[in-house]
């Protein structure tokens, strides 16, 4: 494994002691941790609208192995679902809407924050001199397109619903995504969303998307907040040594890149990206089959 920057808190030990593998010891203690992958969806497991039966079948044999999935991501609950749909994989806890929502393995919401009232109205108004851009509005009970003129699509955009802000009554919006037609307009937004908004949200990219979240609102604060959650008293993991490993692609994951235990970016990242992390995968598949294969033997070379 590559060097890595120093992070408060970050343990980049192998775990378990030299000599015997970690299975030796009881999940869940300090020689065995029962090890967290946070990994991000869209250009990380989900290529071309498609995640490989090689990544689907890791993910299997992590959550056989007593350790947990987090899907953190930028999509909604419905994109999520979506993206998911067919695939068999389960997990264990999701961080949505680039840290907005929490959920359980049953799809219920731990947390959530959202916008205020009247804030895409001015959002649109502003933003829709922007061109060419779509823009987007997710909530809890599904995700509305408001403007699109950026007519070049990925899959991931087939979940939203074309609509108007009337469409939004009675429903707390979660994130204002918006497709950039001119990735280099990301400043020139951020700026705008800064000076005028700065208050409320905050922007989060990932290649020529931005999310337009709630202020404070991140990946990594997320992931935070859930470890906080499920390991307090009464939590699922209270009392348990955990480990995090987080995996990503793009800016908005080097949030999380930066809380977990190992940060992991894919090989194809941006390099300021990859000069954050710790170390880099080729797939999520080849990273979970060198951490379990450390687990069997206590091999410190696997990891």
């Amino acid at each position: 494994m590559s060097p890595s920057p120093d992070v408060p808190g970050r343990d980049r030990r192998p775990p378990g002691p030299t000599g015997r593998p970690p299975s030796d010891h009881t999940l869940g203690t300090p020689a065995h941790p029962r090890l967290v992958l946070s990994t991000d969806m869209d250009g990380t497991l989900l290529f071309d609208g498609r995640i490989s039966d090689a990544d689907a079948r890791a993910l299997a044999r992590w959550r056989e192995a007593g350790h947990l999935v987090v899907v953190n991501t930028g999509r909604s609950i419905t994109a999520l679902a979506s993206a998911l749909d067919g695939t068999g994989i389960a997990y264990d806890y999701a961080v949505l809407y680039t840290g907005a929502v929490l959920l359980d393995a049953a799809d219920r919401v731990l947390a959530a924050r959202s916008l205020p009232d009247g804030l895409v109205d001015e959002v649109l108004d502003v933003l829709s001199a922007e061109d060419p851009i779509t823009i987007f509005c997710t909530t809890i009970s599904g995700d509305l397109r408001l403007r699109h003129t950026h007519l070049d699509g990925t899959a991931l955009l087939t979940a939203f619903t074309d609509s108007t802000t009337a469409d939004l009554a009675g429903r707390a919006v979660i994130g204002i995504p918006l497709h950039l037609g001119d990735p280099s307009a990301a400043d020139r937004i951020e700026a705008i969303i800064a000076e005028r908004w700065g208050a409320h949200l905050t922007g989060a990219r990932n290649q020529d998307f931005m999310d337009l979240i709630p202020a404070g609102v991140s990946k990594g604060a997320g992931l935070t907040e859930l470890l906080a959650m499920i390991m307090a008293p009464g939590g699922a993991h209270e009392g348990e040594t955990l480990r995090t490993i987080a995996v990503g692609d793009s800016w908005n994951d080097m949030s999380m890149h930066v809380v977990a235990d190992v940060a992991v970016a894919m090989g194809g990242a941006p390099q300021d990206v990859v000069a954050a992390c710790d170390d880099t995968t080729p797939s999520v598949a080849a990273l979970v089959d060198r951490y379990l294969a450390y687990e069997a033997t206590g091999e410190p070379g696997a990891v």
